[in-house]
């Protein structure tokens, strides 16, 4: 088992049983110990769907991912809610209000049931975010550019979900369709059995469809694999690199920062609308400097469960939305699927559409 997963599993374990501890105070049901083992369980199903995903038939696979997923948002929430129930618990190991800490802990488990709930509700329900940018280069009229990213194939989304993509984007009509990374969650070999990816070769677009990788795309070394499955799909890469998307709009696409190489140059075409993308949003000021007109990036899922979006906002010159930073209109998008957690407290998973008109 990887480094990653050992660790989350110990966390999961440990949290786990502390909520437990917790929730048994004022829920009659768990005072039996035996419902530890329930607890202590679904942690295991989640590193289970995440690192043996060979080991067992697909829809077990899918059913311990799903709730494994759940749980550990569950878990989150309760652990941020031992928070609020300690000073309970302390009042009545004092010998005041000796029901203040079952009552918090009834509190705190409908409450967190309910926001884990919604949260998956949100999760599978993105929305469409709109935005114009208007220019005064020669462009030949209205163009539609649709970004989407961070899609996860794996353990929680196979083909039907795909299937839906290809529908919603199809129907916003697009000229040029952007795919922004992390198009497999990790396990290409996984997605490949069942041939999750097939359904964005039915994208329609004029100008086509661009990629570039995420860090999920080539943390298992299988970046290769993935982008030669694609291109047959009809899906190029722009990695480190521009494309002449048609006579007058250049994509400049770049590496993932994290596993490529971070030296790599880029540079607008002269007298083009240019176009910058790559997944993580690390070269924000950087395109609008060199005279981008457009800059698109994902990755960092907007926090995905508030009050993630505390770190994300501290890490990225923008986390989260758009922006002009100079001439430059700049997006990040919170993306259009998730890893691990089938939940979204916060802004809205989405696609991006942005219509570039010209000047009067």
């Amino acid at each position: 088992m990887k480094p990653f997963f050992a660790t989350l599993l110990l966390v999961g374990l440990g949290g786990s049983a502390a909520i437990w501890a917790m929730y048994r105070t004022g829920l009659s049901f768990l005072r039996s110990f035996w419902t530890l083992g329930i607890f202590l369980l679904l942690p295991l199903c989640f590193v289970l769907s995440n690192v043996y995903l060979h080991a067992l038939p697909r829809p077990a696979i899918r059913f311990l991912a799903w709730a494994g997923g759940l749980w550990m948002g569950f878990l989150y929430y309760s652990v941020l809610g031992l928070i609020l129930f300690l000073p309970a618990l302390l009042a009545g190991k004092l010998g005041r209000w000796p029901l203040l800490a079952p009552r918090a802990a009834q509190v705190l488990a409908a409450g967190i049931v309910c926001l884990v709930l919604g949260g998956c509700w949100q999760a599978l329900h993105p929305v469409v975010r709109k935005m114009e940018y208007v220019t005064d280069k020669p462009i030949p009229g209205p163009y539609r550019i649709v970004f989407v990213s961070d899609l996860h194939f794996g353990g929680l989304f196979g083909t039907s979900y795909g299937e839906t993509l290809v529908r919603r984007i199809n129907g916003l009509e697009p000229d040029l369709v952007l795919l922004g990374g992390d198009m497999v969650d990790g396990d290409l070999p996984f997605v490949q059995q069942e041939d999750s990816l097939a359904p964005l070769a039915r994208i329609q677009s004029r100008d086509g469809v661009y990629a570039v990788y995420g860090n999920h795309d080539k943390r298992m070394g299988t970046e290769a694999v993935e982008r030669s499955l694609l291109e047959s799909e009809g899906i190029r890469f722009a990695v480190d690199e521009n494309k002449a998307v048609n006579p007058w709009l250049n994509l400049t696409g770049m590496d993932d920062y994290l596993f490529g190489d971070r030296r790599a140059s880029s540079h607008p075409e002269q007298g083009k609308f240019n176009v910058f993308m790559e997944h993580e949003p690390r070269r924000i000021q950087e395109a609008a400097e060199r005279g981008y007109d457009l800059y698109f990036a994902g990755h960092t899922h907007a926090g995905q469960m508030a009050p993630n979006r505390l770190i994300t906002r501290k890490m990225y010159f923008l986390d989260y939305g758009s922006e002009m930073v100079g001439q430059m209109l700049a997006t990040v998008s919170s993306g259009y699927g998730l890893w691990g957690v089938p939940i979204r407290i916060g802004p809205k998973p989405e696609i991006v559409v942005v219509d570039i008109k010209k000047a009067d």
